[in-house]
């Protein structure tokens, strides 16, 4: 049993009296059994544990005072503890959030009081990025010079964002360099580092629900009939702005690119516009059918845009410009059928250059069947290309039929097919003729073999 000289100290942790007697006269020398009681950092054990520990603390008190047998020193003691306890629900109280104060948090997503405001404005967007790998065995045999057969690499990788419902941006990036048309990196220069280059930088600002705005280094928007490469590389990535439209049958685009910056004379821009229409014909049957006009400014007389110090199959004049310039009219259309269950598609396409008097136009007719771009898919396709010397701009053409210029002629042959995991198998062979324009033609001969993978 407690001696009753002995004073009990009850010290709460933030009150404004440290320590004290507990307001009990008699109570002023004795020692204490607890000495010190920490408040809980967390509000909502708070109250079980300051109650356990004031049963103890009653407990401890009562039963020497019981001996005694003084019931008035109960009660008193008694009071002091419900004092205790007001004292506690107020203490606790300070750190339980009011329910007008607490909202409800969506799940996954957590944030605190000083940052929930701004929350939104701090979310990061959702980033898409995909990459694609191609290695290709490249044959090529052209009469003109020795025959090559190289092995080549081909490295995407391209991240996209919606900033908003109506905005968003992209960024790329390609093996190739310099070039302008093609990605592929040649292999073997003493295990070399390739260069990369900056392949896509755009936004995309959609309008409305039909109308979308381009601006920067774009994937080309124009239409091409049956991804055929007549007036412009799969590659090419124009530059500048370019206003889309589509309202399901009707399509139409329209650009203003730099194609050329001059800081000593006047930029050469890529004016285009092109219209069209799509739309089924009959059970099986559909059809899309376009026009198209693309003025390349301030050409004539000027060095070949790209490749200065040569044509790329454009004749030239006597000071080493362009002898003509560049005013495109294009016409295509292609037809897309079920065929005993295949999809076959039947595609032209016609460019004349209005600007020039001499080897002015280009032709291309192609046949195609094609599966889903689905494992266990796979496509057979035939093109015939007559493209004359000035038809288009030489630098912008595919670069593969005929080494990549104009003033060709010849045939292609393509097959491929998609197996499971994202990776795929392609052959195409060319067999064309260049240089017809100077009386110099040749033939041109061209196999290549891919595997590509997509990630």
């Amino acid at each position: 049993m407690w001696p009753l000289n002995r004073p009990i100290q009850i010290a709460i942790f933030g009150s404004e009296t440290p320590n004290h007697s507990c307001g009990l006269p008699w109570l002023a020398n004795l020692p204490a059994p607890v000495t010190h009681i920490a408040k809980s950092s967390h509000a909502n054990a708070c109250n079980t544990r300051w109650q356990s520990i004031l049963a103890f603390c009653g407990l401890s008190v009562l039963s020497p005072l019981a001996l005694a047998g003084s019931e008035e020193e109960i009660a008193q003691l008694k009071a002091r503890i419900e004092s205790l306890e007001e004292q506690l629900a107020r203490i606790e109280a300070r750190f339980t959030p009011s329910p007008e104060t607490v909202k409800e948090v969506p799940e996954g997503r957590l944030t605190t009081p000083s940052s929930s405001t701004h929350s939104h404005r701090r979310q990061a967007p959702e980033v898409r990025v995909s990459a694609d790998l191609r290695y290709r065995l490249d044959s090529i045999n052209d009469a003109a010079v020795s025959s090559r057969h190289h092995h080549r690499v081909r490295a995407r990788a391209s991240a996209t964002t919606r900033l908003t419902e109506r905005i968003a941006v992209g960024f790329g990036l390609s093996t190739g360099g310099v070039s302008n048309d093609s990605g592929n990196q040649t292999l073997g220069d003493g295990f070399s580092l390739k260069p990369v280059g900056l392949d896509l930088a755009y936004f995309d600002w959609s309008v409305s629900e039909q109308l979308r705005l381009v601006g920067g280094k774009m994937v080309n928007p124009f239409y091409r009939p049956g991804r055929h490469h007549l007036l412009f590389d799969d590659d090419l990535r124009p530059e500048g702005l370019a206003l889309s439209l589509d309202s399901g049958r009707f399509f139409g685009n329209a650009s203003v690119y730099w194609a050329e910056e001059r800081a000593l004379g006047p930029d050469s821009l890529w004016l285009g516009i092109q219209g069209g229409f799509r739309g089924p014909i009959s059970e099986g049957l559909a059809y899309t059918a376009a026009a198209g006009f693309y003025e390349i400014t301030n050409t004539q007389g000027r060095l070949p845009i790209f490749t200065p110090l040569g044509g790329q199959g454009n004749l030239l004049d006597s000071n080493g410009g362009y002898l003509y310039g560049f005013s495109q009219a294009e016409l295509s259309g292609e037809l897309e059928m079920d065929v005993y269950g295949y999809p076959v598609t039947l595609f032209l396409d016609y460019v004349t250059n209005t600007a020039a008097d001499t080897h002015a136009d280009g032709i291309a007719l192609g046949l195609g069947i094609q599966r889903d771009f689905e494992p266990g898919s796979w496509h057979v396709s035939y093109v015939y290309q007559d493209l004359d010397a000035n038809a288009v701009v030489g630098a912008f053409t595919d670069s593969d039929f005929g080494g990549g210029t104009s003033d060709t002629r010849g045939h292609v042959f393509r097959a491929g097919y998609w197996f499971p995991g994202g990776w795929r198998i392609a052959l195409r062979y060319i067999d064309a003729e260049r240089g017809r324009a100077t009386d110099l033609p040749r033939d041109y001969r061209r196999l290549q073999a891919d595997v590509g993978f997509s990630y």
